[in-house]
């Protein structure tokens, strides 16, 4: 599966854009510019873009480079939850750990819930 970030930080929506950019200190207005500076330089490279969007929009490169991270994490999530590979492992997920709870115990399964989610992208 290939994942265009410029299409795919363009679809999260201004919504999610903005609560990213909440994350990372930034404004609705400033998370909107960053997310549209970094989705048209993404082609280059993460480092030419971080570096090109920072100085278009007058953000330091670290801020702009934790935005291109957060959103490339979260454009990958919402690819592989609305494709059917996500709907599978999201189908898989529960009838697994609840095996696992039978074997080893709640707690211990409950830590291997998280380790799932990390390994199959969910939260």
């Amino acid at each position: 599966m290939s994942l265009d970030l410029s299409q795919a930080f363009r679809a999260l929506g201004d919504e999610a854009i903005a609560k990213i950019g909440d994350q990372v200190g930034l404004d609705r207005e400033q998370s909107m510019r960053v997310a549209e500076a970094l989705a048209s330089r993404v082609g280059q490279g993460r480092e030419a873009a971080v570096a090109a969007a920072a100085e278009e929009t007058g953000l330091a490169q670290e801020v702009v480079a934790a935005m291109f991270g957060k959103l490339a994490e979260t454009a990958a999530e919402k690819a592989l939850s609305d494709s059917p590979v996500g709907n599978a492992l999201g189908a898989f997920k529960a009838p697994v750990a609840e095996g696992v709870a039978g074997v080893v115990g709640e707690g211990a399964a409950k830590g291997a819930g998280g380790l799932m989610s990390k390994l199959f992208g969910r939260k």
